[in-house]
């Protein structure tokens, strides 16, 4: 080809040069390289198409028409190239096309980038500084409401002590004398003044004061409970950890994710109140394509742990049901033996008596007889199923709620100003006071 492109810029030069009569013969002379260039050309690029037509359909034909002379013209060397090692390197390299050229399922979209997605979720700077701003008031707050407790319930104690310390007990514990202030302030304890002035009779102070010691020892047991209440840092950690992560969850009512799916565009959002993905679209979109937009939504916002893997679901489902079996077998096998062994022990005791009343084999002969069509029986639910995958995955799978039509969509939130500030939800008797 450089020799080709040599020649035609000497013969221009000459052309150029030369006379008339030159010239005619090195232009039909450069028509004639220039026509032969063009067939090179064409040749390549067909040889091209063949080849990689061999790559992606397997003709073999092409591979055994390449010879050396053909490779020896496009510039390869091919010194000590052997047949086997190059339709060894065609099939390689056509499993590399093939494997390109393979159209992946919209089912299948993102599943590899969401199976090596971490299983967290992400938190800005500010959602951990919300996150301990929530720890540190929990802890103060618990704090708080524990020494408010106790003294409360110290104060209640030294109450009922100051009523049973006017009571006389002798060694029988029984109730020997009350003094007048003991009376009163019982009474008052019980709210009972008025009607003990007016009919002492009708109640028996021994009686009060015994069920005012129970009180007073439950009291003690309650302060006791109180005292030795701790909640761990963990604990505070978790709690804290959860309502910063509620609060990101609901905030995801405002984070979209737009798809083509081949069945058109869908809008998708979470809905953490509903604990459900929203989406809206134009047409009916089968679960199987909400799956891939579920999983983008999940790789954009950083939230894989809410998107439910149904293969892992799957794998623990039998897992569970394996585990399950082997326990039935282990017990059938335990109560065959515990059986056996029993019709051995009665072989050896009682005789076996022939049976005379079939009536039960008649009637199990009857109910055989009277069998539901197959057209029917197929229609009817089975209640008796115990195929616990099944049940796993519709308690365990993503939900999606159809939310409406594109048209339908808002994306412009409106403001609430009273939120926003504070003076448009003020009222014109808060205004003058105000001003004053």
């Amino acid at each position: 080809m450089v020799n080709i492109i040599k020649i035609i810029n000497t013969a221009c030069l000459i052309y150029i040069i030369t006379n008339d009569k030159t010239r005619n013969v090195l232009l039909s002379t450069i028509q004639y390289l220039y026509a032969f260039l063009l067939k090179e050309i064409n040749d390549a690029f067909k040889r091209q198409d063949e080849f990689i037509a061999f790559l992606v359909k397997g003709d073999r034909p092409v591979v055994e028409s390449l010879d050396v002379a053909s490779l020896e013209v496009a510039g390869l060397e091919v010194a000590g190239l052997e047949v086997a090692s190059l339709e060894v390197a065609s099939l390689e390299v056509k499993e590399e096309v093939s494997a390109v050229v393979k159209e992946e399922k919209f089912e299948d979209k993102y599943l590899q980038k969401f199976k090596a997605f971490k299983n967290e979720y992400s938190f800005t700077t500010d959602e951990l500084q919300l996150e301990q701003k929530k720890y540190d008031e929990l802890k103060a707050v618990f704090m708080k409401n524990k020494a408010k407790d106790i003294e409360d319930i110290s104060w209640k104690i030294t109450k009922l002590q100051r009523v049973l310390d006017c009571v006389t007990i002798d060694e029988n514990g029984t109730m020997t004398d009350v003094s007048e202030d003991g009376k009163r302030l019982l009474t008052k304890y019980y709210d009972i003044e008025e009607e003990y002035y007016d009919n002492p009779e009708n109640y028996m102070l021994s009686d009060l004061f015994s069920e005012l010691s129970e009180i007073l020892e439950e009291t003690k047991q309650k302060l006791k409970e109180q005292e030795s209440h701790v909640i761990t840092d963990e604990e505070f950690k978790e709690q804290a950890h959860q309502y910063m992560l509620n609060l990101k969850l609901d905030g995801y009512i405002n984070n979209y994710v737009n798809e083509m799916t081949p069945l058109g565009n869908v809008y998708m959002r979470y809905n953490n109140s509903k604990k459900s993905f929203e989406y809206y679209s134009n047409n009916t979109i089968p679960y199987r394509y909400l799956e891939p937009v579920g999983r983008k939504f999940v790789l954009t916002y950083f939230c894989k742990p809410l998107f439910i893997d149904i293969e892992d679901e799957l794998n623990k489902a039998q897992l569970k049901k394996d585990e399950e079996k082997d326990k039935r077998d282990i017990d059938k096998e335990n109560d065959k033996r515990e059986n056996d062994k029993r019709e051995n022990d009665k072989k050896n005791i009682f005789a076996q008596l022939k049976t005379y009343n079939n009536s039960s084999h008649e009637m199990s002969k009857m109910g055989k007889q009277n069998v539901l069509p197959p057209q029917i029986k197929a229609n009817l639910p089975n209640v008796n199923t115990s195929d616990t995958s099944k049940m796993l995955l519709k308690e365990n799978a993503n939900r999606y709620t159809w939310e409406g039509r594109l048209a339908n969509m808002n994306l412009l939130k409106k403001v609430d100003r009273k939120v926003v500030d504070k003076k448009y939800a003020m009222s014109f008797a808060d205004f003058k006071r105000l001003k004053m």
